[in-house]
């Protein structure tokens, strides 16, 4: 009897990380609940309660109770986590990874579609959670029949419930794609649940008898029952020990035994220990019969000397592996002493894998062997022996132990199955889960046979010599490869050329040679911009300058303005002395007015250049906001700025005569001179430049003209 026990057997992740918790805060002495069964596994719901843990039917329940809530692997709908929010009531949420993420798809792309459609069971608490994420637009179907039997669709978004079989989830997936107009499909099957199911059909296969370890209530064991029933004829589905009959394994020689995700590692353990007893109790009543059988034989008939000559004989029996000497070597095979009554032969095909090369280059007159009994009878009285098997094993054992678990290989895919794609792997059969074929999603994964893939090996069934296989992994661990070789090429201030792929209001990001890196909103223009499509646009090409390079968070800051000419640089060729310009008046203060010519560029109009008359406040003549012309009377492109005058556009003012003969502006001038502590000298006087007078001016604060 041999024992086959899956290595995808019992919790999963997700199980197992909201059972470790629930058990870590109960031994903790905290008052905390279940919103429904933490697990479909009732002895592990008991085993739960015994250490405080209860489940409760309603928040308002734990309401009652004052409970800590946690949110079960399953998850569940909006309106939950908003009801306990509602009341104040402290929570975890334990719900799965692989669940949140079809909330999250949901949640994001549910304006998008006019159906969610969602492949599972309408009442199991996993598929109840995704309908209150998808809302009013929720369809679930649980069979390829209810699919055919839906009405036309629009646009629909298909989700599988995490522990449904592929099988059931792409014969509604193309049913479903004849009826809609648009049908997105999001593969949302757990990848362990996929690995489990594949694991179930291969042990199924191969044995006599299959026991299946679960609660009857829990979704995916049931799904490995139905798998293994498919593949083997004696099935039987058991909750824990107690259930097995062992008088029904007696007469089997190979036993299967897989487990669900929601079944404890105690009950799986309990089992397997069953089986072995029985195992090792099987073999000894078989050896005692035999004995039996040979002493009754042995008390009936007296030996003769051949008899007892026979009884100095080894025993052996086919599949065995038997140790012997070489005693004659031909080209064409290899005779053993094995010490059974018959010598052993090897043919030459039968002394390596290949089967090509001579006897005589491989072995000689007593040297020792090992080899396989193939037959006990050639016809002739020889016994039949092989080396490939041993040849085999010791060529899997080196390959394992010097198999770099991190480097990347290549495979040809050879056929498509449900679930993924076969290969070949250094000779051995290898699997590839369609989830693990690219890094997108494939909706026909013919398009792969056929064709050599890189990959990494994720998991390696040393007992049946086969290969779990990624591409999708191989492709990460390149990109990243490449990634970093990218990285590590650029330069802090080089110049490189890169596409816009996206804009944000934060900024743009910029593919520059396979990475994308960050243009901040803020290194776009010297001149502010609300959003970055002020001045990009996506797909555009630009050059760019690194600022800054940061290889281990694979990071890249970027600028465009750094490489675009500042507004001032420009200045002196865009504003000539002696032209008219016309901006607007942006700001006012005591001594002037500035007036944007440009965004950041702006021009003083001083308080004695706003009108060709005296005035004590600009205010009385200029308001913000105002369009106004003026004349350039000055460029300083190093000092940013620019002098501009209004009054050099306007008529001179005609002076009027007081009645004593005096100018009103000759009596202006002379108060200006006695009342003021800043004064413009006449323009006969006047050897101060305009600069010194913006200086003057600054000096002087409120008491300047």
């Amino acid at each position: 009897m041999r024992i086959y026990l899956a290595k995808h057997a019992g919790f999963c992740f997700g199980v197992k990380r909201a059972a470790d918790r629930a058990l870590a805060l109960a031994a903790a002495g905290e008052n905390v609940v279940t919103l429904g069964e933490l697990i479909h596994n009732r002895q592990f719901v008991e085993h739960l309660e015994r250490q405080g843990v209860c489940a409760v039917d309603s928040i308002e329940e734990a309401a009652r109770r004052g409970s800590k809530v946690l949110i079960r692997s399953h998850g569940v709908a909006p309106e939950a986590y908003r009801e306990l929010r509602a009341r104040g009531m402290a929570y975890e949420d334990l719900t799965c990874p692989f669940v949140e993420r079809i909330h999250r798809r949901v949640r994001e792309q549910c304006t998008d579609f006019s159906d969610i459609l969602i492949v599972g069971k309408k009442d199991h608490p996993e598929v109840v959670g995704i309908c209150g994420w998808a809302g009013e637009k929720a369809l679930v179907v649980g069979s390829a029949a209810e699919a055919e039997a839906l009405p036309p669709l629009k646009r629909v978004l298909v989700v599988a419930q995490t522990t449904i079989t592929r099988e059931l989830f792409e014969a509604v997936c193309d049913i479903v794609r004849q009826k809609a107009g648009q049908c997105t499909v999001f593969d949302s099957i757990c990848e362990t649940t996929a690995l489990r199911q594949w694991e179930a059909a291969e042990i199924a296969r191969q044995s006599d008898a299959m026991l299946v370890i679960g609660d009857r209530a829990s979704s995916n064991s049931r799904k490995l029952y139905e798998i293994a029933k498919k593949y083997c004829k004696k099935v039987y589905f058991i909750e824990d020990a107690h259930e097995v009959r062992l008088e029904n394994f007696t007469e089997y020689d190979i036993i299967g035994i897989v487990a669900g995700a929601s079944a404890p590692d105690w009950i799986i353990r309990e089992v397997c220990t069953l089986m072995e007893l029985e195992k090792t109790q099987v073999n000894e009543e078989t050896a005692a019969v035999e004995n039996e059988a040979a002493q009754a034989a042995e008390a009936e008939i007296e030996p003769s000397f051949a008899e007892e000559m026979e009884k100095t004989f080894v025993k052996i029996r086919r599949g065995q592996f038997v140790k012997g000497v070489v005693v004659h070597v031909t080209d064409n095979e290899v005779c053993v002493n094995i010490g059974y009554k018959a010598d052993g032969l090897i043919k030459k095909e039968d002394l390596t894998l290949a089967g090509d090369v001579a006897p005589s280059d491989l072995f000689k007159e007593g040297d020792e062997i090992e080899a396989e009994v193939v037959s006990l009878n050639d016809g002739v009285g020889n016994v039949v022996l092989s080396r490939k098997k041993i040849e085999n094993q010791a060529k899997w054992k080196e390959f394992v132990e010097n198999l770099d678990m991190d480097a990347i290989y290549e495979c040809t895919v050879t056929k498509t199955i449900k679930g993924g794609v076969l290969t070949k792997f250094n000779g051995y059969e290898a699997f590839i889960p369609a989830s693990q074929l690219s890094l997108k999603y494939v909706e026909d994964l013919n398009v792969f046979v056929g064709k050599t893939l890189l990959v990494k090996i994720i998991d390696v069934d040393k007992r049946q010599k086969r290969f779990v296989l990624s591409n999708k992994e191989a492709l990460k661990q390149q990109l990243a490869e490449q990634e970093k070789m990218i990285f590590e090429s650029f330069e802090k201030g080089s110049v490189v050329r890169g596409v816009v792929k996206r804009l944000t209001d934060f900024g743009a990001f910029v593919d520059v040679g396979g990475v994308d890196g960050l243009l901040h909103i803020t290194d776009i223009s010297w001149v502010r911009i609300k959003h970055p499509k002020d001045v990009l646009k996506e797909n555009q090409e630009i050059d760019v300058k690194i600022l800054n390079v940061d290889p281990e968070k694979k990071r890249i800051s970027l600028g465009y303005k750094q490489l675009q000419p500042k507004p001032w640089d420009l200045v002196s060729e865009k504003y000539i002395v002696g032209e008219t310009v016309t901006g607007k008046v942006v700001r006012i203060a005591p001594f002037g007015a500035f007036v944007e010519l440009e965004p950041t560029i702006d021009g003083l109009v001083h308080i004695s250049q706003v009108t060709n008359r005296r005035i004590e406040k600009v205010e009385d003549v200029l308001s913000l906001g105002q369009e106004v012309t003026a004349k350039i009377l000055e460029v300083n492109p190093e000092k940013k700025r620019i002098s501009l005058s209004i009054r050099a556009l306007m008529q001179p003012e005609k002076r009027e005569a007081s009645e004593d003969g005096e100018e009103k502006g000759e009596r202006r001038s002379r108060a200006r001179k006695e009342d003021r502590s800043f004064v413009i000298p006449p323009r006969e006087e006047a050897t101060t430049s305009l600069a010194d007078l913006f200086k003057m001016a600054e000096e002087a604060g409120e008491n300047r003209d």
